[in-house]
């Protein structure tokens, strides 16, 4: 096999910079951090919280510990710290829990909504004095701009973010943003001034002992010193970064690190070590379900299996590739298709690696079309942003002229005071109508419980009915059985009898006539009554019967409905006025039209039509 491990090497693990993005910014939060002996004594206390900011409080405290840990365990205790501050008009708790379910909503991958209650959120902290919840969630909403590709509005969240850090002294989170200016300038292939940005940034984060902040930082600068090409000091900080995150068990960090180290270690040519450290990383993504995660490690875990030649690489990078496409991802599935032409042309399946490489060019020009409309539009918006400070200038400007003119001051405070009192009462208005919506969502969902409960209430009548109905079906069965014992012994003495004694043929002859009518039509009306009671139990059971098999005889069709009511070989026969035998041989028969595998039940089959 004719094999070009250079040409592979040097294009099948250089990852393009937005799944590096994606995968950092997941381990990128300033979250506090509880210690569990702390959140349990807090989930402990709530039920004996009344409901009042207290209890909201402790609420966003557990959402917000729970955020990036658990996220519909956070959404439900945010959601009830939404509900408890609005019926309390309470702001600051409004304004925090829209600010975490926000927050929820980017690390479940939903940049829409999290964009969307990170505005609400916004809306209602700036009518309060929280500066420090205001300052993250600036850094909130930079960070969803710039997991998007909008770098130029995640640079202006991350600065006014940094202008209230300054004001409150928050340096963690001032800490946190120098390092997120230094992911975009990672981003944008600047990894020596974005080296810069993450030294100063682990300087503060030593200083204030943040070790989960210590450790996304080493990772940052691991990941620029992989992309200046020394990967021995990469390598290095990636390994510290991974110390740290599992001593505190961060389950999501710990797998970023390990699918870092593993992309290092197939650039190093240690295939068999980067597999361990991808398929850790793996697990961990599968046990947190992010789907991007998964993704992307199973298309470097590919590449890994097939440096060692094992056969199922090929397989696994198809199978991200599926998921890709489920996900609607294009830049993933474009990275799908250059992995696979690698593998193919690796393993000298030129064909194949033509035709994946196709499909790559054609997806990487729709998509770098993408980028430069979407680099416009943020040039675009740039210059909207300076030409309007530069309007602002102006206008300060000439204010300062006019303050000369009392006159012209008074008016501009009359102006001001009616805008205050407008903005006023449309506040009040936003306020009461979100209050009213909250209600009619209360009341929705008070109708759409009661509406679940009619219908498990119908359900559980219409069993009980079914039931009673197969009692009665059981019954009529048993019925038959004790009849047709009746019958038989009744026969037998008539036949005994006729035998017995010397009669003359004529009278011989009115005894077997009655012996027939007994077997005949005594049974037959037994069973008619049985089989009118079966069809309105069962309703349709004979004709899906006949559509599976049309030529099915009535002795096949009567035994398949006693095999639906679970009756033993020895019962039917003794319904049918058959023996055993028989009763098995109509059931042999009827196996074998219906097509039935040795391994499947005839029993089972029939109680399932």
């Amino acid at each position: 096999m004719n094999k070009k491990p250079n040409l592979f090497k040097k294009s099948i693990y250089c990852f393009p910079k937005e799944y590096f993005l994606i995968v950092l910014l997941v381990l990128l939060s300033i979250q506090n951090v509880f210690a569990e002996d702390d959140i349990q004594q807090l989930e402990s206390k709530l039920l004996n919280l009344p409901e009042d900011t207290v209890k909201v409080n402790t609420l966003i405290k557990l959402g917000e510990y729970y955020c990036s840990v658990d996220n519909e365990k956070a959404l439900m205790y945010l959601q009830e710290a939404f509900t408890i501050s609005t019926s309390q008009k309470y702001k600051e708790g409004i304004g925090k829990s829209l600010l975490w379910q926000g927050r929820v909503y980017y690390y479940k991958d939903d940049y829409f909504l999290s964009i969307k209650y990170l505005d609400k959120a916004k809306e209602i902290l700036e009518t309060t004095n929280e500066l420090d919840a205001l300052a993250f969630l600036y850094f909130a909403k930079a960070a969803t701009f710039n997991i998007r590709g909008d770098h130029i509005h995640a640079l202006e969240m991350y600065k006014e973010s940094i202008k209230l850090t300054e004001l409150t002294g928050n340096a963690k989170l001032m800490s946190s943003c120098y390092r997120s200016i230094g992911v975009v300038l990672l981003n944008r292939k600047d990894p020596e001034k974005a080296l810069v940005y993450f030294r100063e940034t682990l300087s503060i984060k030593k200083a204030i002992d943040d070790q989960k902040g210590i450790s996304n930082t080493l990772t940052c600068i691991g990941k620029s010193y992989e992309e200046l090409g020394e990967l021995d000091s990469s390598l290095i900080y990636y390994n510290q970064a991974l110390l740290i995150r599992s001593n505190l068990k961060m389950d999501r960090a710990i797998a970023g690190s390990e699918y870092n180290i593993g992309g290092i270690l197939i650039k190093m040519g240690k295939y068999v070590q980067a597999e361990e450290s991808l398929q850790i990383a793996l697990d961990n993504f599968i046990k947190l379900n992010e789907k991007t995660g998964i993704c992307i490690t199973n298309l470097r875990l590919a590449v890994a299996r097939n440096y060692q030649g094992k056969p199922d690489a090929f397989n696994l990078a198809e199978s991200a590739l599926s998921m890709a496409r489920k996900m609607d991802n294009p830049s993933l599935i474009s990275l799908g298709y250059k992995i696979l032409s690698d593998i193919s042309f690796y393993n000298a399946n030129y064909k194949k690696s033509y035709e994946f490489l196709l499909k790559h060019k054609i997806l990487q020009d729709s998509l770098f079309t993408a980028g430069k409309e979407r680099l416009l539009t943020e040039f675009e918006a740039k210059f909207q942003s300076e030409r309007k400070d530069s309007e602002i200038s102006l206008l300060k400007g000439k204010s300062k002229i006019q303050r000369k003119n009392n006159i012209l001051l008074t008016i501009l405070i009359i102006v001001l005071a009616g805008v205050i009192v407008l903005l006023f009462f449309l506040f009040r208005f936003k306020s009461t109508a979100f209050y009213r919506q909250q209600k009619l969502l209360e009341q929705d969902n008070i109708i759409h419980t009661q509406e679940n409960e009619i219908i498990e209430k119908e359900n559980l009548i219409l069993q009980k009915q079914l039931e009673s109905k197969n009692r009665e079906l059981a019954s009529k069965a048993l019925e038959m059985i004790r009849f047709n014992d009746t019958i038989s012994i009744v026969i037998e003495r008539l036949e005994g009898f006729n035998s017995a004694i010397n009669i003359n043929p004529e009278e011989s002859k009115h005894i077997k006539n009655i012996i027939y009518e007994l077997e005949n039509q005594t049974k037959q009306n037994i069973w008619n009554e049985f089989d009118k009671i079966f069809k309105n139990i069962h309703l349709g059971f004979y004709d899906k019967l006949l559509e599976i098999c049309p030529d099915l005889t009535a002795t096949e069709i009567k035994t398949a409905a006693l095999l639906k009511l679970n009756l033993t070989t020895k019962e039917i026969a003794a319904i049918a006025f058959k023996s055993e035998g028989g009763i098995k041989t109509t059931r042999y028969r009827l196996r074998k039209k219906l097509s039935l595998s040795s391994d499947e039940k005839l029993v089972p089959f029939l109680m399932k039509i």
